[in-house]
């Protein structure tokens, strides 16, 4: 079975990106044994990272901040495939994922000492804006390059509409302005198909090279090992981290 996770990042309920939302959920539906679970951001609190709490992060592998974060890292680990349904805020993100993305990299990072999993989940970007040039493709970006950074797979719905991502129009703030935008509403549906799509395939994949590949590529392998595993708690393991790659 493959497990697909829609995340709504907007803070408003049943709103435009809720719309897209269900339509890639409904174009992940059509791909066979596909699960689907959808997280929304929208009456959850999810506060900014504090930098201050590191060693609470290296020993438990979760945030002492508990709020909308737990829920969703549950969420992200379950998931093969992932798609981000955004708005357009202020050239970028809502600040609730900014602060949600910025914890669960920081978690991570702490918790394995650099060296976490490579988790290739499937990763799709839907953003939609108030005006047809209104920041969808900087936003695209961010999450494009926040997919890089936590060992994901980025990937377009198909051209030529979709170049980076699905970029939707709004033009108003009425809670179903998006369905005029007919093409962003049936790019919607092709990344959620196109998402579950490459899940199966990079699952497919690492099951054909289990045995070649190193236990990074398995992050439930990864889990398992760090919880029997008792590390150091200090800051010291980010000199030889960086000593390690310099090297």
């Amino acid at each position: 079975m493959t497990h697909i996770l829609i995340i709504n990042g907007s803070s408003r309920k049943e709103g435009n990106c809720q719309i897209l939302a269900g339509q890639a959920s409904a174009g992940a539906a059509l791909v066979k044994d596909t699960e689907i679970r959808q997280f929304t951001f929208a009456g959850k609190a999810f506060a900014g990272c504090r930098a201050e709490c590191s060693a609470y992060c290296m020993k438990n592998g979760d945030c002492s901040i508990k709020d909308g974060l737990q829920e969703l890292w549950e969420d992200f680990i379950w998931a093969d495939g992932i798609v981000w349904v955004v708005p357009v805020y202020h050239v970028g993100v809502p600040g609730q994922v900014k602060c949600a993305m910025d914890r669960l990299c920081n978690m991570q990072y702490s918790y394995f000492q650099g060296k976490y999993p490579r988790w290739n989940k499937a990763w799709g970007s839907i953003v939609q804006g108030s005006s047809r040039w209104g920041g969808q493709e900087y936003t695209i970006q961010w999450l494009i390059e926040s997919a890089l950074l936590m060992k994901c797979i980025p990937l377009a719905a198909d051209a030529p509409g979709s170049y980076f991502g699905v970029a939707g129009y709004a033009p108003t703030w009425e809670k179903d302005s998006i369905r005029g935008d007919t093409a962003a509403m049936e790019l919607s549906v092709n990344m959620g198909r196109r998402t579950a799509e490459l899940a199966r395939i990079i699952q497919a994949g690492l099951g054909c090279l289990g045995d070649e590949l190193e236990q990074r590529y398995f992050p439930a392998k990864c889990m398992e090992a760090r919880r029997k595993t008792e590390l150091e708690i200090s800051d010291s393991w980010q000199t030889n981290h960086q000593k390690g790659v310099s090297e």
